[in-house]
């Protein structure tokens, strides 16, 4: 798909457009309110269009075009199928969001009307989703996905999903935040395609004996969990824990590794695609903050049971948290010997001081539900940081 350069009053007529179709509604919007808002008379908008209803079907191009962009900037330097589909879920839920005027335009004014599948511009919302097929059958030749999955059948799966998930958000309010959602979708969409095996269930068991487990520590404590709760809210029998743990310690410095292990591979896949310092220290205080925010309950273990707790230091759990927080200090390092920070700088407190205020906010997040989403500090807590260790 080739970029247009739009004609500056076309360009104008869209974007106002796209904003009073979404706020005064497609029906209740006439010509003249588009010309008046954009400083234009009504004869030049039919230079451009032949109709109002041609002006919303040109809206997509826009749209989609940029997201196309970003699906292909955000794709570099990722590895693995599993890795590159969710990040262009991701994508596309997070741009729906962002794109407010142009998602409620998409659901509530294009997907019910039938012209539209009939246009040139539908030709647009499916070229983005090529990326989609292409990464699905990779996954499928590199067996990581079900060979037999039609990749069209799955990607109307990921675009229904989506579509009703904003749907009740935008007319229940509910959530408010629909990308808590995001890695419950997940896991049903990627159980969808991926092949069970005997491995896998066994896997799936001691998941879901770590899942109860966080949901109990969380909910109780630590020190008033019983195996037996956790056995119960997993499903399985007390037995079946000890097959997988000695006991409810292992299960508590276990988690650490589980967790870890999957902040450590996407920090691989996604830092090969950052080159700028600056850029890379934002993405691992945000991706760090966004995971706790979607994992709450852990977050509660780790302030609450682990962090203040002596044994876990002896453990390879924390181990792994060490070698996690080396990316942070890799790259403070490498923006010291590049001239970007302050030679003066000590990596090791500067990391200290990120996973402090992390810390604090998470707290007062757990305990008193403030802020509704840690994340809402991610651009504050990035500006103090470089602040801190910029010339």
């Amino acid at each position: 798909m080739t970029k247009t350069n739009l004609n500056p009053n076309k360009k104008m007529i869209i974007e106002t457009a796209e904003n009073l179709f979404a706020t005064k509604g497609f029906a209740e919007t006439n010509i003249s309110d588009i010309s008046s808002i954009v400083g234009v008379s009504d004869s030049t908008i039919y230079e451009h269009f032949k109709n109002k209803e041609d002006i919303l079907f040109a809206i997509p191009q826009k749209e989609t075009q940029e997201l196309i962009d970003r699906n292909n900037r955000h794709l570099r330097g990722l590895v693995g199928s599993e890795i590159k589909l969710r990040k262009l879920i991701w994508n596309y839920m997070e741009f729906l969001l962002e794109k407010r005027d142009y998602s409620a335009l998409l659901l509530f004014a294009l997907r019910p009307n039938r012209d539209f599948y009939k246009n040139e511009n539908y030709g647009l919302l499916k070229e983005f989703t090529k990326i989609y097929k292409s990464v699905i059958l990779s996954g499928q030749e590199e067996g990581i996905f079900l060979p037999d999955i039609s990749p069209t059948l799955f990607i109307k799966l990921i675009m229904g999903v989506v579509d009703h998930i904003l749907l009740t958000h935008y007319i229940e309010n509910k959530p408010e935040d629909p990308m808590t959602l995001f890695d419950d979708m997940m896991d049903l969409l990627i159980n969808a395609i991926t092949p069970k095996t005997v491995g896998s269930k066994i896997r799936d068991k001691r998941i879901r004996i770590f899942q109860a487990a966080t949901d109990v520590f969380s909910k109780v404590g630590y020190q008033k969990a019983r195996i037996q709760d956790i056995a119960r809210c997993a499903g399985v029998g007390d037995a079946t824990i000890y097959k997988y743990f000695k006991g409810k310690e292992d299960i508590l410095f276990s988690l650490p590794i589980e967790h870890t292990n999957t902040l450590i591979e996407s920090h691989q896949a996604h830092l090969r695609g950052i080159t700028e310092i600056t850029e890379k220290i934002r993405f691992l205080i945000q991706h760090y903050l966004h995971f706790l925010n979607n994992h709450k309950n852990y977050a509660s273990i780790c302030i609450f049971d682990l962090r203040y707790n002596k044994d876990f230091y002896k453990t390879d759990g924390y181990q792994l948290f060490k070698q996690y927080a080396r990316f942070f200090y890799d790259t403070v390092h490498e923006g010291i010997s590049k001239g970007i920070f302050r030679k003066t700088i000590n990596p090791y407190i500067a990391i200290k001081m990120i996973f402090g205020v992390i810390d604090h906010i998470i707290i007062t997040w757990i305990v008193f539900g403030r802020p509704q989403s840690p994340m809402v500090f991610s651009d504050d807590i990035s500006n103090l940081v470089l602040n801190s260790l910029e010339p």
